[in-house]
């Protein structure tokens, strides 16, 4: 099983996005930034989704 882009996963919305029929939960996504360990030398708690639908470039929708 493939992980994605340089071992970063989907999340579980953005899996189930990918069906048929339910391509609108891509809005559904939270996880559209990485969330740093407090005090954990840049160690990451929870890594962005690494869906290709989400825009990390600072789109007018915030990369949802």
């Amino acid at each position: 099983m493939s992980a994605g882009a340089e071992g970063a996963e989907m999340s579980a919305e953005c899996r189930v996005a990918q069906r048929p029929g339910y391509t609108e939960l891509h809005r559904a996504c939270r996880r559209t930034e990485d969330v740093p360990l407090p005090h954990g030398g840049g160690i990451l708690l929870v890594r962005r989704c690494a869906c290709a639908h989400h825009s990390y470039d600072g789109g007018r929708d915030g990369g949802r």
